[in-house]
């Protein structure tokens, strides 16, 4: 028991230092703080509260909506949901209103970063799939989340990456309005 405490602490270590490593070589000022203008709060600030109140909103739709089998199918799940449905909508309003990308973030290493998480916990949730962990008697294990994480990384980064051309197109279109 006493090994395991002593490897869990190790793995916890490592994993702290890799952060800050990871952290500050994704900042161009290599300070993790993150660093955004006044818009960018306000708008974070109202995508926190939408957040919110969808979280809110659908932990009392739950019982509404959810039979009895729905609900011995989710298991402990079941409270993963709300979180599964405020943070997109916090995150994809964000992204739209161009306050989700800090200033001092290097967005390029950031991306790269993001991509590398999404398909590891992709990998990881595939491999509950074929493993039989994901579905265990009948009822939905916690494994759903690193399948959850991935997709909703990936679909930020597509996101991302629909906002950008379009914001590029824009000011391509200024730019020849202008002369």
């Amino acid at each position: 028991m006493n090994n395991n405490i002593i490897l869990v602490t190790i793995y916890v270590v490592i994993f702290v230092i890799l952060m800050i490593v990871i952290g500050k070589g994704m900042h161009k000022d290599q300070k993790m703080k993150p660093k955004y203008d006044e818009r960018q709060m306000a708008i974070r600030g109202r995508g926190y509260m939408f957040a919110f109140y969808t979280i809110i909103a659908t932990t009392c739709l739950m019982p509404l909506i959810l039979t009895d089998s729905m609900r011995a199918f989710l298991g402990d799940t079941i409270f993963l949901i709300p979180l599964f449905v405020g943070l997109p909508v916090h995150v994809m309003y964000c992204v739209w209103n161009n306050a989700y990308i800090e200033l001092n973030l290097n967005a390029k290493a950031w991306i790269g970063y993001m991509i590398f998480i999404g398909a590891f916990n992709i990998g990881i949730g595939i491999w509950a799939v074929c493993d039989g962990r994901m579905i265990q008697d009948g009822v939905l294990q916690v494994n759903i989340a690193n399948l959850y994480l991935g997709i909703m990384l990936v679909i930020i980064i597509i996101e991302i990456l629909i906002k950008n051309a379009i914001d590029g197109k824009e000011e391509d279109d200024d730019e020849e309005s202008e002369a």
